[in-house]
């Protein structure tokens, strides 16, 4: 907490220092900061004429299990249609590799046709993924930890049609395939040895999803009004290939005001549950497993707490710095809490409080190169992003 006061100071003294916003003054980005203001106005005729704005991020970010991780971030956002009748697209694309204990390739694409008349959202990953945990239910202690090895394979894709302004709704498809699962680090029991089915060696989840959102963002890397509302069932079954039959809710809800001009008040709340069935034990809810897109619990460690329902809140204060819109801070805190297992009583919640910088990476796109520190009961965080947390 303490580092999280200080931080806000060095911010506060930053934003002091520096001139206060005007509506003439004229944006900048890193690449006008980079190739200096001789190269700037032939070089943004050149960028702003471009169909597609790139973003490319290298950067270390912790990895679970220990280690670092190398993350080479690029991110194309683009318009399939007028920009004023239709939202930007983007596509992620993030290898990872920390050239020993974690590799795979994240590829997650938000794309919007002309006039929004379909949105299609991928979330695809492959990879390595060593990951931590403590057993089930509200409130484990720390000295319960292991650590589960596993190769990990993800598709989920939704396809979402336009039937009222802001209001989609559509089918999906997911699969979650663990492979080569193996705990370590074992003092007294396992806890995949414990759970109520099998999970050493392999689990596969495949199914069907059925989403209605309501979506007012125009610019999903930047949001700065509107909201979005998402409920996705999804009913795994063997007749989509599942090992499992398994039924399960997730509502996402997201609302951003604009307080003043550079400053925008972001909450976000969410609810995921299993509403019957068989689920593995690393499908169960859990930190930073969440099915959508953003990042959301930062300052608690990625599989802290895990159970079969899990709530969530979060409120973020964004705020500009320089009158230019390349400098710019947040604040938030966020509360977390999972039922006790094969319950819906949530006894415990699990708070984390943070600060960050953003600094305008591309001004055509908005993106902003984000970096956050959170902190929890003793544990802290850092997060390297390209856009907002959420």
């Amino acid at each position: 907490m303490v580092r999280v006061i200080l931080f806000l100071a060095l911010l506060i003294q930053l934003k002091s220092a520096l001139p206060q916003s005007t509506d003439s003054v004229k944006q900048k980005d890193l690449v006008d900061v980079i190739f200096g203001s001789k190269r700037e106005e032939k070089l943004n005729k050149q960028r702003s004429e471009r169909k597609v704005y790139f973003s490319i991020l290298p950067a270390n970010v912790n990895a679970a299990g220990g280690g670092r991780a190398v993350i080479t971030a690029v991110n194309a956002a683009f318009y399939l249609g007028n920009p004023s009748t239709t939202y930007l697209s983007n596509v992620y694309i993030i290898p990872v590799t920390d050239f020993s204990m974690r590799y795979g390739l994240y590829v997650k694409p938000t794309i919007w046709s002309a006039n929004n008349h379909w949105n299609f959202i991928g979330d695809y990953r492959v990879a390595y993924f060593p990951q931590y945990t403590w057993g089930l239910g509200g409130n484990p202690p720390e000295w319960e930890r292991t650590l589960v090895n596993s190769n990990y394979l993800r598709v989920y894709q939704h396809a979402l049609r336009k039937i009222a302004k802001y209001l989609f709704v559509g089918p999906g498809f997911a699969i979650d395939n663990y492979y080569n699962i193996k705990e370590t680090e074992i003092e007294n029991a396992g806890h995949l040895d414990e759970y109520e089915i099998p999970n050493t060696g392999s689990s596969y989840s495949s199914g069907m999803m059925f989403t209605v959102a309501f979506d007012s963002r125009k610019n999903q890397l930047n949001p700065k009004q509107g909201g979005y509302v998402l409920a996705t069932l999804r009913v795994n079954s063997p007749v989509f290939g599942s090992n499992f039959n398994q039924q399960s809710l997730f509502m996402d809800s997201r609302k951003y005001f604009r307080v003043q001009r550079k400053n925008i008040l972001a909450i976000r709340s969410f609810y995921w549950t299993v509403l019957s069935g068989t689920t593995p034990y690393l499908d169960l809810p859990s930190i930073a497993w969440a099915p959508a897109s953003g990042i959301a619990s930062r300052g608690i460690q990625t599989g802290r707490y895990r159970s079969n329902a899990m709530l969530y809140g979060e409120v973020e204060q964004r705020f500009g710095l320089s009158s230019n819109g390349l400098i710019g801070g947040v604040v938030f805190a966020n509360v977390t809490s999972v039922s006790e297992f094969g319950t819906q009583q949530f006894k415990y919640w699990h708070g984390a409080t943070g600060v960050g910088l953003r600094i305008k990476f591309n001004k055509y796109s908005d993106a902003n190169l984000s970096l956050d520190l959170g902190f929890s009961d003793n544990f802290w965080s850092a997060w390297i992003n390209l856009g907002e947390m959420f």
